[in-house]
């Protein structure tokens, strides 16, 4: 059914329970996957004064290409198949999808607030904004209620 999974990752805790069903359904269905992480970009605004912008994200985007490698290799994913990205990450996301053909993004949620307390606000914006199937992995699952007398 599916012939390339997109898994959008921003390496936490969620992400590896998230990275694992993507890898499960990428070979169920004989599948590529593909791994991206987007970096949002510093606005200078935040920190008026500091020059040292462009080292910060030299700094980043090489710890996210480590992190990157090592979730590729512990999934058997190809180098080729690795993305690191710079922009918002929702818009990133959707157009690695769009590039690559993708048919099913995966990703992890653990928003705390409103809709994003269901879905997460990157995941959710994914969701709604996605031409291909999106497979939402929640942080933590609801708890069944008990009262006891």
């Amino acid at each position: 059914m599916y012939k390339r999974v997109l898994f959008a990752t921003d390496f936490d805790e969620v992400g590896i329970i998230a990275a694992h069903k993507a890898k499960k359904i990428a070979d169920e269905n004989g599948a590529d996957l593909i791994l991206v992480h987007v970096v949002e970009p510093i606005p200078a605004y935040a920190y008026p004064g500091f020059a040292g912008f462009a080292e910060v994200e030299m700094s980043i985007r090489e710890q996210a290409e480590k992190e990157l490698n090592e979730l590729g290799e512990k999934l058997g994913v190809d180098a080729k198949h690795r993305f690191i990205e710079f922009g918002s990450t929702k818009n990133e996301i959707l157009r690695v999808a769009q590039e690559r053909n993708i048919d099913l993004i995966v990703t992890g949620s653990h928003g705390k607030h409103g809709l994003s307390l269901l879905l997460g606000s990157t995941a959710n914006s994914i969701l709604h904004g996605a031409e291909c199937d999106v497979l939402i992995v929640r942080s933590i699952l609801p708890e069944k209620q008990t009262q006891t007398h």
